[in-house]
């Protein structure tokens, strides 16, 4: 039987948003975080138990992986019933993952951005998990998405072949299949920064898109006649949604899912990054080495960088303005603020 911890909720709602982190060891915890494992536990329920915060699963592990790492001398041992009482192997890996449920993606999303910049820990992802009962009622809840200047996204299910007319786009998304339902203001932010690329007679031929998800933004690129997509996901348990979403929207041929940036500079067109801003800071070099340049040097593709609080905008816009040389244009939906480099913009906001 394994050994597991829980904290609340051991049968979590027929849908919920989780927060995968992995949790450094003993000399891995900086920043604000405990220097603990204990204790940290103690210190996320204090900042996000009044925030949405239902439960944490720390990880389960069986008595042949124990005797593998060596946690216990041989996996011939007693039931767990009667295993001695100070046993605790999900308590000595390091790093310890946690899956962290919420019971909503705005909870889910302004959690994973605050845990992101305590440090001591890494956000692995956010995801949508959604408990299939055989009535189908669970997909009641979902109904088409109008996103302004972009179009209506609609659950896959729906009848119907993704198309981009005059009078907007229509694309298809599982909503299970993890962050990217079109509900949440982060990616409607990088919907309409994907129509005002082209408002703008962007190139979009080539794009890349940093934390995918679902890969809703790649596939409505796709849809929108681009020929070539990477959508770069460090998550690898939600790839094989990220190729059902493609398939549902007939783009499979032109979506490439991965699970690290291009090491080589691909001349993209457009780069959407809809992450968490301490990831947006650690990998701006990278991120920016994706864009098209021209033969001057300078950037002639468009970066959009959304899942921005107030507080990030300012260190995100700074670190990104000082590698690209350029300003970027900034909008907001609720809390949450879009930022958006191209020629165009850095040229509207110097002469303003």
């Amino acid at each position: 039987m394994p050994d597991a911890a829980f904290v609340s909720h051991p049968d979590p709602p027929p849908a919920t948003w989780i927060v995968d982190l992995e949790i450094g060891g003993p000399a891995g915890w900086v920043g604000a975080c405990p220097p603990d494992r204990d204790a940290f536990f103690e210190w996320l329920w204090e900042q996000c138990g009044d925030a949405g915060l239902q439960g944490v699963f720390e990880g389960a592990v069986d008595v042949d992986e124990a005797a593998a790492r060596g946690l216990v001398a041989s996996p011939r041992v007693l039931d767990a019933a009667a295993a001695p009482s100070d046993r605790d192997w999900v308590g000595r890996l390091a790093p310890t993952r946690a899956a962290c449920w919420f019971e909503d993606e705005a909870s889910a999303r302004a959690a994973a951005a605050l845990l992101a910049a305590a440090g001591g820990c890494a956000v692995c992802s956010v995801r949508r998990e959604t408990s299939r009962d055989a009535g189908g009622d669970w997909r009641a809840a979902f109904g088409a998405i109008d996103v302004p200047g972009f179009g209506t996204i609609r659950p896959a299910w729906d009848e119907g072949e993704a198309e981009s007319t005059a009078a907007g786009t229509t694309i298809f998304i599982e909503p299970g299949s993890g962050f990217g339902t079109g509900l949440h203001e982060t990616t409607q932010l990088c919907l309409m920064a994907l129509e005002a690329w082209q408002a703008e007679r962007g190139r979009l031929d080539r794009v890349v898109d940093v934390g995918s998800g679902s890969g809703i933004l790649g596939i409505a690129a796709a849809v929108r006649g681009s020929s070539r997509v990477s959508s770069v996901e460090i998550d690898p348990r939600v790839h094989a949604a990220i190729r059902d979403n493609a398939r549902r929207n007939g783009v499979a041929d032109r979506v490439t899912v991965m699970e690290s940036i291009p090491a080589d500079a691909t001349a993209a067109d457009l780069v959407f990054a809809n992450i968490v801003a301490a990831v947006l800071l650690e990998h701006a070099e990278a991120i920016c080495r994706q864009i098209r340049r021209g033969a001057n040097g300078r950037f002639e593709g468009c970066l959009v960088l959304s899942g921005l609080l107030a507080a990030d905008v300012e260190p995100v816009s700074a670190r990104y303005a000082r590698v690209l040389d350029g300003l970027p244009l900034q909008t907001s939906l609720g809390d949450w603020h879009c930022l958006r480099f191209s020629p165009a913009a850095a040229d509207q906001e110097t002469s303003r």
